[in-house]
């Protein structure tokens, strides 16, 4: 195959930021994987509750979205090189679950932000809330060289009342991070508990081209109920 003919093979990576709400907040390391995950997985849920009575049982009341998740499998294979160790990039992934030392040092014990980003179709921001690690392959001093790492990443969702800059929002307006699969009617079915309510999110995000293909990582303001 040609030089021109061949396609570059884009890889994940794990941004860990400061633990700052808005702004541009600063890197604290890139972790880039050498082999992409074979799947992730996205989960969005609300909170809903239901009175029971006598005779019957009630609808079930929306009581507001609950932060997305996503869960993520990553292999790690340090077996290119004969002194190849995995045991470096596993203590970064572990330091995710370790207060920021800043934050710390400030009496504000935070878990560092993350995001994981795959090319241009996938970008989520968050917090780590687990990571296991599987390993699957030694040296003979014990070294691991190879195994694979599960990631849990729940959403970090804006400070309620905060502005977004650009949208000329006022306090009360709250926004999202829109990740792959994600639509103006998806989030307004776990922000208002209606997918017909989409049309109050393309009101209040008038720079929304097309509702229907928003990308993943453009953050849209969302009024209150």
């Amino acid at each position: 195959m040609s030089a021109t003919g061949q396609t570059t093979l884009t890889k994940a990576k794990l941004t860990i930021l400061e633990p700052k709400d808005g702004g541009n907040p600063a890197e604290r390391d890139v972790i880039t994987f050498p082999f992409n995950p074979k799947d992730w997985t996205l989960t969005r849920s609300a909170e809903w509750k239901v009175e029971t009575e006598k005779n019957k049982v009630a609808p079930a009341e929306f009581k507001g979205p609950k932060p997305a998740q996503i869960t993520v499998e990553l292999f790690l294979d340090a077996t290119d090189t004969d002194a190849g160790d995995i045991s470096s990039t596993v203590a970064k992934l572990m330091k995710c679950v370790v207060p920021d030392a800043q934050s710390t040092q400030q009496k504000k014990p935070s878990a560092p932000h993350v995001r994981f980003e795959w090319g241009t179709a996938i970008a989520f921001k968050g917090y780590v809330e687990t990571v296991a690690v599987k390993y699957t392959l030694f040296r003979p001093s014990g070294a691991p060289v190879r195994g694979t790492a599960t990631l849990t990443i729940k959403e970090m969702p804006d400070s309620v009342g905060s502005q977004n800059p650009t949208s000329g929002g006022v306090a009360g307006n709250r926004s999202h991070q829109m990740v792959a699969g994600d639509t103006l009617a998806s989030v307004a079915y776990a922000e208002y508990g209606s997918p017909a309510r989409w049309r109050v999110l393309a009101d209040a995000n008038p720079i929304i081209d097309d509702p229907m293909r928003i990308p993943p990582g453009t953050t849209i303001l969302v009024p209150p109920a």
